[in-house]
């Protein structure tokens, strides 16, 4: 068995404190259907197939991919770019992501698995502390986006750089993102609305949406509304157009 030397172009820290792996697949149901993006070396897999055998991995680093499959028997590894893929090609009717996200694509990540047509049910995560800060934070950008299109997101453990090998720069933090919701083309649609509400944070509204009816909400800024009102406005605008 051969796993080479972590690769940072890849985005490899790979988590080595058992604590953090079993906060992490804390809500796994047993014989739930797990998708685990990035095992590297199977560290978290490990703890995963003691819930569930209904696993498959996605791995970009062939190295990685071949010593897995030595490590652990019958385990279904997916050789690719886990943003290459075609999600039609993935054998579950619904499943749950975890992974120990690559800092530099986490975000490209969660929004392929939380907005396809063909989604997850769940996403569990380990994320740049700041970021997932931001996914978990009522105003922000990030928590109006994933709130569009799951029922809830919390915070889990934050986990000191020290816990990974090697260490990244930055601090980390597993989000819980629970109950996705169904495909609905008006998401989109949704998401973009708010993402103009949002071009300069520090204007109000009146000036970031100068093309819209805001009645009501001229003198407010984009973080000071929740999902609800967000709602509200951009089916008043749909509605006259």
């Amino acid at each position: 068995m051969y796993f080479n030397t972590p690769q940072k172009k890849l985005g490899q820290n790979f988590l080595k404190n058992k604590k953090y792996a079993h906060s992490l697949i804390k809500y796994i149901q047993p014989e739930e259907n797990i998708i685990e993006i990035g095992p590297g070396k199977g560290f978290i897999t490990e703890e995963i197939l003691k819930k569930t055998k209904n696993l498959i991995c996605i791995e970009k680093d062939p190295v990685l991919s071949y010593s897995l499959k030595e490590k652990f028997d019958n385990l279904n590894i997916i050789n690719k770019d886990v943003l290459s893929i075609d999600l039609k090609d993935i054998p579950f009717d619904k499943f749950t992501i975890v992974s120990a996200l690559p800092y530099n694509i986490s975000k490209n990540i969660i929004s392929k698995f939380l907005k396809d047509e063909i989604r997850a049910s769940n996403i569990y995560v380990i994320l740049q502390k700041e970021v997932a800060q931001k996914y978990t934070t009522p105003g922000d950008l990030l928590f109006n986006t994933v709130s569009i299109y799951s029922t809830s997101v919390e915070r889990g453990d934050v986990i000191d750089n020290k816990n990974f090998y090697p260490s990244p720069k930055v601090q980390s933090q597993i989000i819980y993102i629970k109950q996705i919701k169904t495909f609905n083309k008006e998401d989109v649609n949704l998401e973009n609305f708010i993402k103009k509400g949002y071009i300069q944070p520090r204007k109000k509204l009146k000036n970031n949406l100068k093309l819209y009816n805001i009645e009501g909400y001229e003198d407010k800024r984009a973080h000071e509304l929740n999902l609800e009102e967000w709602i509200n406005l951009f089916r008043k605008n749909t509605i006259s157009s």
